[in-house]
């Protein structure tokens, strides 16, 4: 069961990614083969792209962003001083209704807020009692925002998440990974975007560059590395995952996946595969390739037959988040844990730690 969601979940992902994907393309060159494919031309008039693994990693970009205030939330803990008034220093817990209670003012709405804003609250409430207060709000305890470690991690499940939280933070508070974590697929939700990440420079090669800060209800997710499939998208008669046999060749998938549809163009077939950050991206030229040869795919291979060509990877970055925007529309019956599901949907608020 696990390995059908995780296919449903790729096939979905690359349906709506796999046109724009063609953008990257070169020739095989490198590839394993049944013969020689390296005469095979591209059927694009643009000129070949210069590297082979072209770099949509997302991590730059997202670490460039202006930190986003925290705000505050129920269970949120903060602690109020007034200058020159040690009496007046209170800790104090935001309710479940949004509200404080703070000493003479009374109750204070605080959720949406940020601490700045907060402040600027209670000194207006304040002022009737002090002249000119000046007050710091200092968050102590973060308990209202959460995230969603999912898939090949230790301990799965929903976790508190504090101010500043990093990627690798919110992994280790998850267990870190396990033996059969596939980080060349792993992501990051966002607001119903996939957030492309190289998790394997992150975790196996210490790239901090790849460490993003995190966001509220961000969802990270692992696939694993068992029972590897192959995906065929595009102009094929039947879109599937395709479990992977020894020697699995591409006209083999293609086979199985129905064959061609009347719009296929084989001369512009393209193969990816490695890390969804940065993937390697083939083009074949089927109609080139002679009788009796052909190419040997690789576990967790996408195969798009195209209609027609796209353009450079400039434009793949620059569109990537758009093309991928569909997916938590089916991400949220398909990966998530029953306990993230019910933190979503309001049944339950309490840390959850596990399946």
């Amino acid at each position: 069961m696990k390995s059908q969601i995780r296919a449903v979940l790729l096939v979905f992902v690359f349906v709506v990614s796999g046109a724009v994907l063609a953008g990257c393309m070169r020739p095989v060159k490198d590839a394993a083969v049944k013969g020689d494919l390296s005469e095979s031309e591209p059927a694009t008039t643009e000129e070949p792209v210069e590297s082979e693994r072209p770099n949509l990693s997302m991590a730059k970009a997202l670490k460039a962003l202006p930190p986003s205030p925290y705000l505050l939330g129920p269970e949120d803990v903060v602690e109020i001083i007034v200058f020159r008034h040690p009496d007046l220093r209170m800790q104090t817990r935001v309710g479940s209704e949004g509200k404080i209670s703070y000493y003479l003012i009374g109750d204070v709405d605080a959720e949406g807020l940020s601490l700045s804003e907060l402040k600027v609250r209670i000194e207006k409430a304040l002022s009737k009692y002090i002249r000119t207060p000046q007050v710091v709000v200092r968050l102590v305890e973060a308990r209202s925002h959460k995230i969603y470690a999912l898939g090949e991690v230790e301990n799965p499940g929903v976790y508190r998440m504090r101010s500043n939280y990093t990627l690798v933070e919110a992994i280790s508070a998850a267990g870190g990974i396990t033996s059969d974590a596939y980080l060349s697929g792993a992501y990051v939700v966002r607001d119903g975007q996939i957030l492309l990440v190289n998790f394997y420079e992150l975790i196996e090669k210490g790239n901090t560059e790849e460490n993003i800060p995190m966001m509220p209800d961000d969802v990270i997710y692992i696939p694993d590395n068992r029972d590897q499939q192959v995906f065929v998208l595009g102009e094929v008669n039947k879109q599937a995952a395709i479990p992977m046999r020894e020697e699995m060749t591409l006209f083999e998938a293609i086979a199985e996946a129905g064959g061609f549809t009347r719009d296929a163009r084989k001369d512009s077939i393209v193969v990816m595969r490695g890390n969804f950050s940065e993937p390697e991206v083939m083009l074949v030229n089927a109609d080139a390739i002679r009788f009796g040869e052909n190419m040997l795919l690789q576990e967790g291979d996408i195969v798009y037959v195209a209609s027609s060509t796209f353009a450079n990877v400039e434009r793949i970055a620059k569109r990537i988040t758009t093309i991928l925007s569909p997916f938590l529309s089916v991400a949220r019956g398909i990966i998530f844990t029953d306990a993230a599901q019910d933190v979503l949907d309001g049944k339950q608020t309490e840390l959850v730690v596990g399946d």
